[in-house]
């Protein structure tokens, strides 16, 4: 059986933490397998391939967010099936699952790989980046079922229990895609298309792995007559769970592709800038979205048991955790921001580190508001208020469109460097409204219930 931790118990600062470890680092090394391409590909093709290669990012974060999200929403049925008992109502969801990974995988790659200039000119990518965009972009998008191979094996597995094989065949493929890189980069000479052929190999290597893995180590998913067969009250159930979570995973992606769009109608060295910022960025921010994730693990088990007290120490814990995190953040892009720039181009492409620079300290600044986002998001999505938390990234999104539309044209690269910290803060602002009264709500309906003897 799955082991679990008990926290309506215990120290919830400890509690926290510890559960946030495993899961900051496979997000580190989830975000070190995404930029390792970058870092290669900007030192020895430079800065026009490197920026051609993040053109990419917000589209990739749009379609593999919402692939990677379905996925995630499919194990939540095996998981409620595992912990029951019912292995063969498990396995059906499992085995159908991945019949439906395979029909997602499918039409993302078709529509995504025909339409992949298309996409490029709809976010305005300038004809100097247009070529090795598609290039890339192209064969990321015909790879795409390896990333849905592992991301749905990985699900499978957490959801029976096991996160330490996803992670290990994560860290393999991380270590696997730089070997690769410098392979096809620097030993054959392939571009930008060789920095997408390693991460598609490194992908499909961990998602085979990952597979093997989980039919193998699990004796509860051994086959038995009839389980094989495509069934279609559990193929409904698990489109009923995937579904919303991958859009909920692509909503801030909408935002962020406005903001790359407005990007790309200023001068080249913003869009090189930009392009590494988002780098950077993208390497900070698991520490409080993991964080967030410990937090609502300990949030729900404690709204469960009816412990509202603890829900509010545990968010005060969290405060302290994350104000950790802030300072290391800080720290780390104020006086090392320039050197992490330096990473990604040349020490001569002096505008773009100095324009990248400024993106990155503002963001990291004010990445106490993102923190603080996380804590009240991840709070309601604890105590089962999942729309209520999916409606802040909605205000994200919001903010972002409203900045890239009419804000950044107007003023310019200082108005992109500042649209994060505004999206986060209308966003937290929102969720921490919501937050105190649902809470408030919650716990005078728990108390009312225990005084009738009803159940919460």
């Amino acid at each position: 059986m799955a082991k679990t931790t008990d926290m309506t118990k215990g120290n919830p600062l400890t509690l926290i933490a510890k559960f946030a470890i495993p899961l900051f680092l496979g997000n580190i090394f989830q975000q070190l397998y995404n930029m390792a391409d970058s870092a290669i590909v900007g030192q020895k093709l430079g800065v026009d391939a490197l920026t051609a290669v993040g053109q990419s990012a917000s589209i990739t974060f749009l379609i593999f967010g919402f692939a990677i999200g379905t996925c995630a929403g499919f194990g939540i049925p095996v998981s409620q099936r595992f912990g029951a008992g019912d292995y063969k109502s498990m396995r059906k969801f499992v085995l159908n699952s991945f019949y439906l990974a395979a029909v997602l995988a499918l039409i993302l790659t078709v529509v995504t790989s025909i339409y992949t200039t298309s996409i490029l000119r709809l976010i305005h990518t300038p004809d100097k980046y247009l070529k090795d965009a598609a290039d890339y972009l192209l064969i990321i998008f015909l790879g795409l079922p390896m990333t849905v191979l592992y991301n749905q094996s990985a699900s499978m597995e957490r959801a029976l229990g096991d996160s330490k094989t996803p992670f290990i065949y994560l860290v393999v493929s991380a270590v696997l895609n730089v070997a690769l890189d410098f392979l096809f980069i620097f030993s054959f000479n392939m571009g930008v298309r060789g920095a997408a052929v390693a991460t598609v190999i490194a992908q499909g290597i961990s998602g085979i792995l990952c597979t093997i893995s989980l039919f193998r180590n699990f004796r509860e998913l051994r086959l038995e007559k009839g389980d094989a067969k495509p069934e279609a009250k559990s193929c409904m159930k698990l489109v009923g769970f995937g579904i919303p979570m991958g859009l909920q995973c692509s909503v801030t992606a909408i935002g962020s592709i406005m903001l790359q769009t407005a990007v790309n109608g200023l001068d080249y060295v913003y869009i090189s800038a930009y392009t590494v910022a988002l780098k950077l960025k993208q390497l900070f921010i698991p520490e409080f979205d993991s964080l967030g994730t410990a937090l609502a693990t300990f949030v729900g088990q404690n709204y469960g048991a009816g412990k509202f007290d603890r829900i509010k120490q545990g968010m005060a814990k969290s405060l302290i955790i994350a104000g950790i995190f802030y300072i290391v953040t800080l720290a780390a892009n104020v006086l090392g921001g320039e050197y992490l720039i330096m990473v990604f181009v040349k020490a001569n492409e002096t505008a773009v580190i100095a324009a990248a620079y400024k993106y990155i300290v503002i963001d990291a600044t004010m990445t106490f508001l993102l923190a603080m986002l996380f804590i009240f998001r991840y709070t309601l999505q604890g105590i089962g208020r999942s729309f209520v938390a999916m409606i802040a990234g909605v205000w994200e999104m919001v903010s972002r469109l409203a900045m890239s539309l009419w804000v950044i044209p107007l003023i310019g690269w200082n108005a992109a460097c500042v649209t994060d910290p505004i999206a986060w803060g209308s966003a937290m602002a929102y969720c921490g409204i919501c937050c105190f009264f649902i809470l408030r709500s919650e716990k005078k309906k728990h108390l009312l219930s225990s005084q009738t003897g009803s159940a919460l």
